[in-house]
C-alpha cells in the first residue's frame, strides 16, 4: 500500500491540469487512468476557443493566457467563424476565434506537463472503488489525503462516495473525415441532431465531424444520425466512430465531500449550450490542484475549491444552462428550429456561444 498527498482518478484535461498545479504547489501526486494511452480514443470535437474568447466568456478567471498556452505544433487549424446552419440550409456566420487540435496529442501534452511538475502517472489502471481515504484498484490500495474524481460523467469516484449524479446527459459521437474544408466551423441544427447539433470542424487535413442529440427528443440510434449526416453533408469518413456522454444540465450541486472533490465532466463542468468541456476542465483543474495541495500540506478547507470555482465560473455556466433550456423548448423540431434561428439571428447567436444572456 502506498501513500500520496493527492490521488487523481482520470488523466484527461481536468485530471492532468489538477495534477500539474498540485505538484507545482509541492504535493505528492498520483494520476490513475484506465486507458493504455492517454488521450485515446478521441471522443470530442477537438476544438479549443482562443484565450481571447475565454477572457470574454469568463472575465473572473485570472491568467488565462498562461493556462491556455499551447505549443504551435498542436494547433492544426485556426478559425474565426462559426457557421450556424438551419434545417433549410440557410446559415448565419458568427465571428468566434479558436482552433482545432489533435486531441490525443493535446491530452498527452497536458499529462507530460503534469509529470514534469512532479506528478506520477499510471496508465492501464482501473479504479474499482473508494474506501474512505483509500483508492482501490484491481491490484492495489492507495491512501491519499485528497481524492480527486476526474474520471468522466459516469465517475466511479462520484458514485462510490455519494456525490450528486450528472443528469440529462446527451450521447455524442465523433469521427474523422478526409477532404479539403474551408476554415469555417459548421454547426448543423434540426432533426439531423434533435436537441443538439451536428458539426464539421476543419483540421490541417480533413475534419473532425460528429453528432450529438437529446435522448428526450430523438427516436433513433446515434450511429444512424451520424450516417444520415455523413450522407447529407457528403462526408468521406476514414475512422471508426467513438462516443461519449456529455453532461448537459450544468455543474452538479456539490463538488466537495469530506476529503474528495470532483472536476471536469464528473462535476458537470461543461458549457451546456454547446457541450464544450475542455476549457472549463482546465480552469477548474487549476483551482482544484492548488487548493487540494494547500489542504494536504497546510489544512486549508477543501470546500474553498467549491467556493472559488463557483465564484469564477458559475454565472456564465448557469447562463449556458438557461439558454439550453430555452433552445430545447423552442427548437424541438426542424420547423421550430428554422423559425427560432431566424428570430434569434447572428448577433444573439454570438451571445449564446459566449454564454451571455440572449435577451434583451
Amino acid at each position: 500500500m502506498s501513500d500520496y498527498d493527492i490521488v487523481i482518478v482520470g488523466g484527461g484535461p481536468a485530471g492532468s491540469t489538477t495534477a500539474e498545479y498540485a505538484a507545482l504547489s509541492g504535493a505528492s501526486v498520483l494520476v490513475l487512468d484506465r486507458r493504455k494511452t492517454i488521450g485515446e480514443p478521441v471522443q470530442c470535437g477537438e476544438f479549443i476557443p482562443d484565450s481571447s474568447e475565454m477572457k470574454v466568456t469568463f472575465p473572473l478567471v485570472p491568467d488565462v493566457d498562461e493556462l491556455f498556452h499551447v505549443p504551435d505544433e498542436l494547433i492544426l487549424r485556426r478559425m474565426d467563424t462559426f457557421r450556424m446552419i438551419a434545417p433549410s440550409g440557410r446559415y448565419w456566420d458568427v465571428k468566434f476565434s479558436g482552433y482545432t487540435t489533435d486531441r490525443a496529442q493535446f491530452d498527452k501534452h497536458l499529462s507530460t506537463k503534469a509529470e514534469k511538475a512532479g506528478a506520477e502517472v499510471r496508465t492501464s489502471t482501473r479504479v474499482i472503488g473508494i474506501d474512505s481515504t483509500d483508492v482501490i484498484t484491481e491490484n492495489d490500495r492507495i491512501s491519499a489525503k485528497v481524492i480527486v474524481g476526474a474520471d468522466g460523467p459516469l465517475s466511479t469516484v462520484a458514485s462510490s462516495l455519494g456525490f450528486p449524479r450528472n443528469v440529462d446527459m446527451y450521447p455524442a459521437v465523433t469521427c474523422q473525415a478526409e477532404g479539403d474544408f474551408p476554415p469555417i466551423m459548421e454547426m448543423h441544427f434540426g432533426d439531423i441532431a434533435p436537441g443538439a447539433y451536428a458539426w464539421v470542424l476543419p483540421k490541417d487535413k480533413g475534419a473532425n465531424v460528429g453528432v450529438g442529440f437529446s435522448p428526450k427528443l430523438s427516436d433513433g440510434k446515434l450511429g444512424e444520425y451520424l450516417d444520415t449526416f455523413k450522407r447529407n453533408r457528403g462526408l468521406n469518413v476514414t475512422t471508426r466512430m467513438a462516443g461519449k456522454f456529455v453532461p448537459s444540465n450544468g455543474p452538479i450541486t456539490k463538488t466537495v465531500l469530506d476529503n474528495a472533490l470532483l472536476v471536469g465532466d464528473s462535476a458537470g463542468h461543461v458549457m451546456a449550450v454547446n457541450g464544450g468541456g475542455v476549457p472549463i476542465a482546465m480552469m477548474c483543474g487549476r483551482i482544484a490542484g492548488r487548493i487540494a495541495a494547500s489542504h494536504a500540506l497546510n489544512g486549508t478547507p477543501l470546500k474553498d475549491y467549491e467556493m472559488e470555482w463557483r465564484r469564477q465560473l458559475a454565472k456564465p455556466l448557469q447562463t449556458a444552462v438557461n439558454t439550453k433550456r430555452l433552445a430545447t423548448l423552442f427548437m424541438n423540431t426542424s420547423r421550430r428550429t428554422e423559425w427560432a434561428m431566424k428570430f434569434v439571428g447572428a448577433r444573439r447567436m454570438g451571445k449564446m456561444i459566449r454564454l451571455r444572456p440572449v435577451f434583451p
